[in-house]
Protein backbone atom coordinates (compact mmCIF):
# COMPACT_ATOMS: atom_id res chain seq x y z
CA UNK A 1 0.00 0.00 0.00
CA UNK A 2 1.60 2.76 -1.48
CA UNK A 3 1.31 6.53 1.24
CA UNK A 4 0.72 10.06 0.49
CA UNK A 5 3.19 12.48 0.74
CA UNK A 6 2.13 15.02 4.05
CA UNK A 7 2.17 18.14 1.57
CA UNK A 8 0.19 16.12 -0.72
CA UNK A 9 -2.91 16.26 1.52
CA UNK A 10 -1.99 20.14 2.25
CA UNK A 11 -4.16 21.64 -0.58
CA UNK A 12 -7.20 19.13 0.69
CA UNK A 13 -7.06 21.17 4.10
CA UNK A 14 -6.77 23.96 3.03
CA UNK A 15 -9.98 23.89 1.29
CA UNK A 16 -11.26 22.73 3.57
CA UNK A 17 -10.44 25.36 6.20
CA UNK A 18 -11.73 27.80 3.43
CA UNK A 19 -15.13 26.62 2.78
CA UNK A 20 -15.41 26.11 6.87
CA UNK A 21 -14.91 29.75 7.64
CA UNK A 22 -17.27 30.48 4.40
CA UNK A 23 -19.73 28.54 5.87
CA UNK A 24 -19.53 29.84 9.42
CA UNK A 25 -21.54 29.26 12.44
CA UNK A 26 -21.62 33.38 12.28
CA UNK A 27 -25.06 33.83 10.81
CA UNK A 28 -25.66 37.46 9.62
CA UNK A 29 -29.08 39.03 11.01
CA UNK A 30 -31.56 37.75 8.49
CA UNK A 31 -34.01 40.73 7.46
CA UNK A 32 -38.05 39.28 7.62
CA UNK A 33 -39.48 37.73 5.13
CA UNK A 34 -42.72 39.44 4.91
CA UNK A 35 -46.04 38.05 3.12
CA UNK A 36 -48.01 40.24 1.47
CA UNK A 37 -51.79 39.62 2.62
CA UNK A 38 -53.35 42.24 1.66
CA UNK A 39 -57.30 41.90 0.84
CA UNK A 40 -60.67 41.38 2.15
CA UNK A 41 -61.99 38.04 4.06
CA UNK A 42 -64.96 36.36 5.43
CA UNK A 43 -65.10 34.56 8.10
CA UNK A 44 -64.64 30.46 7.70
CA UNK A 45 -64.35 30.06 11.48
CA UNK A 46 -63.14 31.15 15.04
CA UNK A 47 -61.76 28.54 17.49
CA UNK A 48 -61.40 29.47 21.21
CA UNK A 49 -61.44 27.21 24.29
CA UNK A 50 -61.53 24.02 22.30
CA UNK A 51 -64.83 25.33 20.70
CA UNK A 52 -65.41 26.35 17.06
CA UNK A 53 -67.68 28.64 15.30
CA UNK A 54 -69.23 29.20 11.79
CA UNK A 55 -71.44 31.38 10.30
CA UNK A 56 -73.95 28.07 10.48
CA UNK A 57 -73.23 28.70 14.16
CA UNK A 58 -74.04 32.77 14.19
CA UNK A 59 -70.34 33.70 13.62
CA UNK A 60 -69.55 36.27 11.16
CA UNK A 61 -66.62 38.54 10.52
CA UNK A 62 -64.71 40.53 7.71
CA UNK A 63 -61.17 40.80 7.94
CA UNK A 64 -59.23 43.53 6.04
CA UNK A 65 -55.97 43.38 6.02
CA UNK A 66 -53.37 46.32 3.81
CA UNK A 67 -49.34 45.26 4.22
CA UNK A 68 -49.00 46.58 7.49
CA UNK A 69 -52.36 46.90 9.13
CA UNK A 70 -55.65 45.11 9.74
CA UNK A 71 -59.39 45.59 10.54
CA UNK A 72 -61.39 43.34 11.95
CA UNK A 73 -65.11 43.05 12.99
CA UNK A 74 -65.77 39.81 14.42
CA UNK A 75 -69.76 38.66 15.77
CA UNK A 76 -69.83 35.43 18.09
CA UNK A 77 -72.84 34.29 19.80
CA UNK A 78 -73.63 33.73 23.09
CA UNK A 79 -75.92 32.81 25.77
CA UNK A 80 -76.39 36.58 26.70
CA UNK A 81 -76.35 37.63 22.59
CA UNK A 82 -73.84 38.34 20.17
CA UNK A 83 -70.48 39.79 21.63
CA UNK A 84 -68.99 42.00 18.59
CA UNK A 85 -65.18 42.77 18.02
CA UNK A 86 -64.17 45.79 16.23
CA UNK A 87 -60.46 46.00 16.31
CA UNK A 88 -57.69 47.29 13.67
CA UNK A 89 -54.01 48.36 14.20
CA UNK A 90 -50.74 47.18 12.63
CA UNK A 91 -49.59 43.81 11.77
CA UNK A 92 -46.24 41.86 10.53
CA UNK A 93 -45.33 38.55 9.51
CA UNK A 94 -42.06 36.95 9.16
CA UNK A 95 -42.12 33.77 7.51
CA UNK A 96 -45.27 32.18 9.07
CA UNK A 97 -45.08 34.03 12.24
CA UNK A 98 -47.61 37.25 12.97
CA UNK A 99 -47.07 39.66 15.29
CA UNK A 100 -50.17 42.06 15.53
CA UNK A 101 -50.98 45.36 17.78
CA UNK A 102 -54.10 46.95 18.77
CA UNK A 103 -54.36 50.60 18.19
CA UNK A 104 -57.70 50.85 20.25
CA UNK A 105 -57.63 51.17 23.48
CA UNK A 106 -55.31 49.16 25.81
CA UNK A 107 -53.53 48.51 22.67
CA UNK A 108 -53.40 44.81 23.37
CA UNK A 109 -50.42 42.57 21.70
CA UNK A 110 -50.82 39.41 19.37
CA UNK A 111 -48.37 36.94 18.28
CA UNK A 112 -48.58 33.76 16.61
CA UNK A 113 -48.70 32.32 13.48
CA UNK A 114 -50.46 32.11 10.31
CA UNK A 115 -50.98 30.18 6.99
CA UNK A 116 -52.57 31.02 4.08
CA UNK A 117 -53.32 28.49 1.17
CA UNK A 118 -55.38 28.74 -2.25
CA UNK A 119 -57.23 31.55 -0.68
CA UNK A 120 -57.88 30.43 3.07
CA UNK A 121 -55.76 32.38 5.42
CA UNK A 122 -55.78 30.72 9.16
CA UNK A 123 -54.14 32.92 12.24
CA UNK A 124 -53.38 31.40 15.38
CA UNK A 125 -52.90 34.36 17.71
CA UNK A 126 -52.52 34.74 21.28
CA UNK A 127 -53.43 37.99 23.33
CA UNK A 128 -53.90 38.51 26.64
CA UNK A 129 -53.35 35.15 27.38
CA UNK A 130 -56.30 34.08 25.65
CA UNK A 131 -55.47 31.73 22.01
CA UNK A 132 -57.98 32.19 19.09
CA UNK A 133 -57.69 31.04 16.03
CA UNK A 134 -59.64 32.25 13.10
CA UNK A 135 -60.02 30.89 9.20
CA UNK A 136 -60.72 33.32 6.71
CA UNK A 137 -61.41 32.79 2.61
CA UNK A 138 -60.26 35.68 0.57
CA UNK A 139 -62.57 37.74 -0.92
CA UNK A 140 -60.71 40.45 -2.89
Amino acid sequence: MRRRPLRALVPVALLTLVLTAACGSDDPVNPPVETDLSGTYTLVSVTQAGVTLTPAEGATGTLTLTKTTYAIDLTIPSPAGPVNTVDNGTYQTDGNTWTQESANAGGFQGVGTFTLVSGTLTVDVTTAGVQVVTVWSQTS
